[in-house]
């Protein structure tokens, strides 16, 4: 009887956790290497057609607890100056699941010999639906107040990224419009709401010799109604490999490990302890794993870019896939 009810506890208070902070979108903790799914801005800035992929496993020992699945798709277009792809996310926690899919374009706007301002738009929406009638000891089978429930908003998204070889920021909007996630049906009527999230994300990647290289970042999301969320991490680079620690005010401690191999692929792992109030003692962390896969060969706007930005400085010959700032 005890442990009956030590789990049902524990239940309603991830339950009502989870409720309360329903309008706040996920959190990715590599996402300095996956933003594309916060900027459209970032679509198509990777030395390549690239595939990501994220995995996000929450409040590990807690039955139904949240787990994330993000995809992006990025094409640069070269001369163009255009990017586009699409992404597409999968948010499930206990009986409820958002579906986003999304069309991202971006625009290349040089600036001078070393940086670049990109300019992004998205379209597409989000599928919100619960199953309540799926719940374990429902007493009350036909219920129509424990119905299942499917509803889809359409939004659009902007956002900018600036970028040089040693810096960038991004600044978003991934979705302009407030949306309710509910709608009065057989006299029942609730008004929980999708509100607007604004990202910030700034990072830097500063050599230290030819092998070895510090790294930084730091993200910002505000969202009405709710606290801010603010995460700072730093860490080195040697070679195509990065090691990082972070920290999530109010939320946890991270540890972040990420890999480039010589071929196609890059593959990342983070781990986050929760340090925040009574989720700190009843779950075992958060788990996020990372894979990126450039496909075909590096494409020529790299070489294009950097075109642009020599001029007329005697045709020098610049290799920069190895030295520019792609983490989206």
């Amino acid at each position: 009887m005890k442990n009956y009810t030590t789990t049902l506890l524990t239940t309603a208070f991830l339950l009502i956790n989870a409720i309360g902070f329903a309008q706040q979108d996920f959190f990715l903790a590599l996402y300095k290497h996956h933003m594309n799914v916060f900027n459209p801005a970032t679509t198509g800035t990777q030395e390549g057609a690239f595939l990501n992929t994220s995995y996000r496993s929450q409040w590990v020992n807690v039955a139904d607890a949240t787990r994330v699945q993000a995809i992006s798709l990025g094409f640069p277009s070269g001369e163009k100056r255009l990017g586009y792809g699409l992404r597409l996310s999968n948010d499930v926690t206990f009986r409820e699941r958002q579906t986003k899919i999304y069309a991202n374009f971006s625009y290349r706007l040089p600036l001078n010999d070393q940086w670049n301002l990109y300019l992004g738009l998205a379209a597409g929406g989000n599928n919100f639906s619960v199953e309540l009638n799926n719940l374990d000891n429902l007493e009350t089978p036909g219920d129509t107040g424990f119905t299942s429930y499917s509803h889809f908003n359409p939004n659009i998204g902007v956002g900018i990224y600036l970028q040089s070889e040693k810096y960038f920021l991004s600044v978003s909007l991934p979705e302009i419009l407030s949306t309710k996630r509910y709608k009065e049906q057989n006299g029942i009527s609730t008004t929980p709401e999708d509100l607007p999230h604004f990202y910030a994300i700034a990072g830097a990647k500063l050599p230290l010799n030819r092998n070895w290289s510090w790294v930084g970042s730091t993200l910002v999301r505000y969202v009405t109604d709710a606290p801010w969320s603010v995460v700072a991490n730093t860490g080195l680079g040697y070679k195509k490999l990065e090691a990082t620690v972070g920290y999530q005010f109010d939320a946890g401690i991270t540890g972040s490990l990420l890999l480039k191999t010589d071929g196609a692929f890059t593959l990342g792992y983070s781990y986050q302890a929760p340090t925040a109030g009574q989720l700190a003692s009843i779950t075992g962390g958060n788990h996020e794993l990372l894979l990126k896969i450039r496909l075909g060969s590096p494409t020529l706007q790299e070489e294009i870019i950097k075109e642009e930005q020599i001029g007329t400085r005697n045709n020098e010959k610049v290799s920069v896939l190895d030295n520019k700032f792609t983490y989206n």
